[in-house]
């Protein structure tokens, strides 16, 4: 898309959303695997100057935008009602809010059949790629407090925007599937990581199973608790908004725990080619447990803070599943940015999920040490 093009529609969506103001800039918000976003500036005639968030959602991965965005909005409803109740005044530093067009709707389709949609801009605020201790803390409060304002929602009222998204045995399944038809002779690369996976088939299940006896509750899932999905003061770096609700489904807490320590307390890149560097950090693990647990205490079962260290574990394996099964489909879903990168980000999520099974009971002995600051 020239650039053109993108002003061109930008012009649609301030008319369409009924937004305030003419094109004064843009700019890319983040270079993200799925959606193209992008922060709108504009001038009023009165010459105040107001940001949006744009965005052109992937209708090939989220092939019914209603429902991922009848998700974010119930979602966010729900929060801004909670905020109110008590007494939040800065609402739209600390929610994300969603544009209707003219017709009620929250996306413009274009002749080409792409879908975009305009958010509200978080101001004074910023995003981290990569956490320090004070971010990491500050990263697992704010998905701890997402999980807390949203105790009391029906999750199973929400639609699965990804069908079967978290479902690892599923995922597992799709792997044997795309190495069963090796539709680009690629198999045989990665034979020896299959072999491992598959030995771990059984355990991935356990969370399922916990569901399916009553022991483990269904809660909203956020689905993606990368820090870059949490929006910080730009000079305290206080967490603010939790954004980026295209995943937000029914679930179970592990996972979000899970892939927030997957993301956040790895030792090395996601990508990293040099596997000795990849590891699991206990300390920084123990940083983001403690922001993650300090709003839940008193609110989640035992058994779902028991599992949280087996969320690490499945969510890693779910990752390494989906990058081997997306590099044996030649490279489908995930966005590559250099060569054969679903095969270097698939064997260094091998590696880190090898460190984290080593380090499962060291990871629970963190979370009851914080966990016995008050009674779950």
């Amino acid at each position: 898309m020239t650039e053109q093009d993108l002003l061109s529609i930008f012009r649609i969506l301030i008319r369409e959303f009924r937004l305030k103001g003419t094109i004064e800039d843009y700019r890319v918000a983040k270079a993200g695997n799925i959606n193209d976003t992008y922060f709108l500036g504009t001038r009023t005639a009165e010459g105040l100057r107001k940001e949006y968030t744009v965005q052109r959602l992937n209708h090939r991965v989220f092939q019914n935008p209603r429902c991922v965005a009848e998700n974010a909005y119930a979602v966010t409803s729900h929060i801004e009602k909670k905020l109110l109740q008590a007494g939040e005044r800065d609402l739209r530093r600390k929610v994300m809010h969603l544009y209707r067009r003219t017709d009620g709707s929250f996306f413009y389709q274009s002749p080409e059949g792409e879908y975009w949609r305009v958010l509200s801009y978080v101001y004074d605020s910023c995003c981290m790629d990569t956490a320090d201790e004070e971010i990491l803390y500050g990263m697992g409060y704010a998905f701890g407090e997402f999980q807390k304002q949203l105790l009391d929602f029906p999750a199973e009222t929400l639609h699965y925007t990804i069908p079967e998204f978290h479902n690892t045995p599923r995922r597992f399944a799709a792997l044997r599937e795309a190495a069963a038809r090796d539709s680009f002779g690629r198999r045989a690369e990665v034979a020896e990581e299959l072999a491992y996976l598959f030995s771990m088939e059984e355990h991935v299940s356990l969370l399922e199973a916990l569901h399916r006896a009553g022991e483990l509750p269904l809660r909203v899932v956020h689905n993606d608790t990368k820090c870059n999905n949490v929006m910080l003061d730009a000079k305290t770096h206080a967490p603010l908004a939790v954004v980026d609700l295209d995943t937000v489904m029914p679930g179970y807490m592990a996972h979000d725990f899970g892939d927030a320590v997957r993301f956040a307390c790895n030792t090395a890149a996601e990508d990293e080619e040099e596997l000795s560097r990849v590891s699991l950090s206990l300390s920084r693990f123990a940083r983001l447990a403690e922001g993650f647990l300090r709003p839940l205490l008193g609110n989640i079962t035992k058994t779902e803070l028991v599992t949280l260290p087996e969320g690490v574990l499945i969510i890693t394996l779910e990752l390494a599943a989906r990058f081997f099964t997306d590099y044996l489909e030649g490279d489908v879903y995930f966005r590559c940015r250099k060569a054969k990168h679903n095969l270097l980000r698939g064997r260094c999520q091998l590696a880190l999920a090898k460190d984290i099974a080593g380090k499962t009971e060291a990871m629970r002995q963190i979370l009851f040490a914080i966990s016995d600051q008050k009674e779950i």
